[in-house]
């Protein structure tokens, strides 16, 4: 396996959901080992299917959990197949640009006609008028929603995946102090992928964090944050990212992971690269928290937190503002998962004294309170986060292609930072759209985009975004 060498290697994505981004997070998604069974009345021999979920924006959230209680398919004649075999509380907003595993079920082969998804215990935390963060419980105005496929789909064999996503504009109204909540899904059957991207590339736009069960030759056996376990496996190329990381013997049991892969032919899920963290300094386990930045002050700032893991994080914990405070001692660094940065018009550097409000961050730490909403810092990563809006000027430098992205209304990104506009930067090391079958339109003038990567702050009110993952772009820009 190739070593790539970080002395910070750690990334706390997002998609997210930095990104992501996921199995760290608090009550986030989940995944069963291929062969699981799930419960079903239709008759017919099975296979494993790979089901991945995401989540289509509200640019007024920052995080929206929710427990699935069951996903039941239908078929043409009526009768079903339950592919979720229990419970799982997700945080969808970390996952807006990028897909992390939910389930890998195992699904009769058939021909199905619709979907149907029950769920309960919504939690959202959004930005109000006055770009302050709101934590709302909020109404749950409908327990189910069915989708039904536009074209019946069938499972035949192990190359089907399933891709669901939370279109969480079209579930979310709010109106002054009044939150309600109507869930509403797209569920899309989609291919694998047949190629492994370049080692070159910024990400994958699928990422998942976890806690290590158990290493068996090439591949490791994960626990996320809720829900039962799922399985990587590792080839020559997968990427392993972090102090002292040169073999998959080097991890134990209850270490933190981040993944980011791909999902081949057969259910297969290959890592393309795996990071750790650095222990803290007191050598006690750490807490692994990642959410945007809602404000910040002298030796400390406070998060939406989006996701988490480690020994202190519940899955009630997703959605609290949290205040960490930093020292002289807390390192600050730019995710590893970046592994092109060179180039640029602009030296991109992150630390304390350029974090700002809006910026999506990672933190190490050991002393995290969920009751008192505290966590002292002993690292703190720039993390991917993504923006979506208008794209009003496209040109090129050196090897970039250059947009300026006009945020959309509403935007928690402008309600935090105060920028309305951001300056995207792609190049060969950004990442087609995960699942594409063929390449989108290319990107004009008055497009409408979704860029995943990391914001650097400027000065002066400005910031710039090298993109990570082009969830609605072509693939190569």
């Amino acid at each position: 396996m190739n070593l790539r060498t970080s002395p910070f290697a750690r990334l706390l994505s997002a998609a997210a959901g930095l990104g992501v981004a996921a199995g760290l997070i608090a009550g986030c998604s989940t995944a069963v080992s291929p062969g699981s069974s799930a419960a079903t009345n239709i008759a017919a021999p099975a296979v494993s299917v790979p089901v991945l979920i995401t989540d289509a924006p509200s640019d007024q959230l920052v995080a929206l959990s929710l427990t699935l209680n069951s996903i039941i398919l239908t078929d043409s004649a009526g009768q079903t197949a339950s592919i979720l075999p229990t419970a799982t509380t997700i945080e969808v907003c970390h996952l807006n640009g990028v897909q992390a595993p939910l389930v890998t079920a195992s699904i009769p082969q058939d021909t199905y006609t619709s979907a149907t998804i029950a769920f309960s215990s919504p939690q959202i935390t959004y930005i109000n008028s006055s770009g302050q963060p709101v934590v709302a419980s909020p109404t749950l105005t409908t327990t189910s929603f069915k989708f039904t496929f536009p074209t019946p789909f069938t499972v035949s064999n192990s190359s089907t995946s399933l891709l669901i996503d939370l279109l969480a504009a079209q579930s979310v109204t709010i109106s002054g102090t009044t939150v309600d909540v109507a869930p509403v899904f797209k569920v899309t059957p989609v291919p694998p992928a047949t190629a492994v991207p370049p080692s070159s590339q910024n990400g994958t736009g699928m990422q998942q964090m976890a806690t290590v069960v158990s290493v068996s030759g090439s591949s490791v056996t994960l626990e996320p944050g809720s829900g039962p376990n799922f399985t990587v496996t590792t080839n020559s190329s997968t990427l392993l990212l972090g102090p002292g990381f040169t073999s998959l013997s080097d991890l134990t049991a209850g270490e933190l992971v981040q993944v980011s892969f791909i999902v081949e032919s057969g259910g297969v899920y290959l890592a393309t690269s795996i990071q750790i963290p650095p222990p803290p300094p007191n050598g006690a386990q750490p807490n692994l928290l990642t959410g945007p930045v809602t404000s910040v002050s002298s030796g400390s700032f406070q998060i939406a937190l989006m996701q988490g893991a480690g020994p202190g994080v519940a899955p009630t914990s997703t959605g609290a503002i949290v205040t960490v405070s930093t020292s002289s001692s807390t390192t600050f660094a730019i995710a590893p998962q970046f592994v092109s940065l060179s180039g640029l018009p602009f030296t991109p550097t992150f630390n304390s004294a350029n974090l700002v409000a809006g910026q999506t961050v990672g933190i190490v730490t050991s002393a995290f309170s969920a009751s008192a909403g505290t966590a002292t810092a002993t690292a703190v990563y720039l993390a991917p986060q993504t923006l979506d809006g208008t794209v009003t000027t496209i040109s090129t430098v050196g090897g970039y292609t250059v947009y300026t992205l006009s945020l959309n209304s509403g935007s928690a990104f402008t309600s935090l930072s105060g920028a309305s506009t951001v300056t995207v930067y792609t190049s060969g090391a950004t990442a087609p759209p995960p699942n594409a079958t063929a390449a989108p339109p290319a990107i004009a003038v008055n497009s409408q985009v979704r860029f995943n990567g990391l914001v650097f702050n400027l000065g002066g009110g400005k910031f710039a975004m090298v993109a990570g993952c082009s969830p609605d772009g072509a693939p190569g820009i």
